[in-house]
């Protein structure tokens, strides 16, 4: 049996409007920025492909794949429709590409680690399900292992297309079937959205 198509798609995408700059560029030792930094952990995958997905008005992050590894950028269909718009621009392209899996990481997540994103890969491979942590019993719904359907591609459409819909990442996992595994601790899954939660967490 032929080893499974994964497609590691790092979400960039996002306004930033509460951090007040753009969350990908923000400043990371080691790295030129945290964008470059979660990129990282994704090649350390070795994926398939590697996708960004990132809006055309947005600033270009100057990331590259290795050798062997496609990489492209993805942009929303529908504008300001969060990381749901994220991820069905990633669901489409797979199905278009003969993808059969993606592992979708946040770039506001700066203690994430390959390992983590590796477990997620192998416990949803293993029940061929969706994989995300949890915590306090409640799903962290990112970062996420996705199997590829054409079932997930006429749901996402349907919610982002119903302004009433919640177009939430939790309505996702909720519909369709998911492994959640214990947190990974470490801070791993802590993930930073304005200027105080980055002072707070960027130190660790």
């Amino acid at each position: 049996m032929n080893a499974p198509q994964l497609a590691a798609v790092l979400l960039a995408g996002g306004s930033s409007q509460r951090m007040g700059q753009d969350k990908a560029l923000l400043p990371v030792k080691g790295f030129r920025h945290l964008g470059e930094r979660n990129w990282q952990q994704l090649i350390d995958l070795k994926p398939t492909v590697l996708w960004l997905s990132r809006q055309p008005h947005q600033v270009e992050l100057g990331l590259s794949a290795p050798d062997g590894c496609h990489y492209k950028i993805l942009a929303d269909d529908i504008a300001g429709a969060g990381p749901l718009a994220g991820i069905q621009a990633a669901v489409k392209a797979a199905l278009n590409d003969q993808i059969d899996e993606l592992i979708l990481l946040p770039v506001d997540m700066p203690h994430i680690r390959s390992q983590d994103l590796q477990q997620l890969i192998s416990s949803g491979r293993a029940a061929c399900k969706a994989a995300c942590y949890q915590q306090d019993s409640l799903p962290i719904c990112l970062p996420l292992y996705l199997p590829v359907s054409q079932e997930l591609l006429h749901w996402l459409n349907e919610q982002l297309q119903n302004p009433a819909a919640r177009r939430s990442v939790g309505s996702l996992i909720h519909t369709f079937a998911s492994v959640q595994l214990p947190s990974p601790g470490t801070h791993a899954l802590t993930n930073t959205n304005t200027p105080d939660e980055w002072a707070k967490y960027a130190r660790y």
